[in-house]
């Protein structure tokens, strides 16, 4: 993915059309009531193809722990439709924070965990956590586990080096 603009178009035409008006316009259109008026995010549950993810606009996979919800973004848009994830108990939690996927591979097998089968895996920690394909109607051992063909778009979409965000 990888695909972020660091200045977006809409801030590049704000400026070229702003620019010839003057700063006192630019200062008097900033203080109209409609201007103040911020747009409203949706909820995480309600987040699809188009809509703003839960996460800053640097993240190519949001995750929201809370939700059990994981999107694949691009300049803080979903780029599809949110994907059902089930994460780790609460004796093997999954971390949150701020990540980049590490390694890929299509066919793990994990070694920690009686050789279970993880397809589509996308590391993205030192401790061999992992988005893979899973059982999504329980918890993992702190692994992000997708439904079969959200794991198979997940691996084809994300690179090494991709932003990964996992909030609660």
């Amino acid at each position: 993915m990888a695909r972020h603009r660091r200045t977006s178009d809409r801030a590049r035409t704000a400026r070229a059309v702003l620019a010839p008006i003057g700063l006192a316009a630019v200062s008097a259109v900033g203080a109209s009531p409609l201007a103040l008026a911020a747009p409203t995010a949706p909820a995480p549950s309600a987040v699809g193809q188009g809509d703003a993810v839960p996460c800053t606009d640097t993240a190519d996979v949001c995750v929201d722990l809370s939700e059990n919800k994981a999107w694949l973004a691009d300049d803080g848009v979903a780029t599809g439709d949110a994907m059902t994830i089930t994460s780790g108990s609460p004796a093997d939690p999954t971390p949150t924070g701020t990540t980049t996927v590490q390694r890929k591979e299509r066919h793990h097998v994990s070694q920690e965990n009686r050789d279970a089968p993880m397809p589509y895996s996308i590391f993205f920690d030192d401790e061999g956590r992992a988005f893979h394909s899973g059982d999504t109607a329980g918890t993992s051992h702190g692994c992000i586990h997708l439904e079969v063909e959200d794991a198979r778009a997940v691996f084809a979409a994300l690179d090494i080096g991709d932003e990964v965000q996992i909030r609660q």
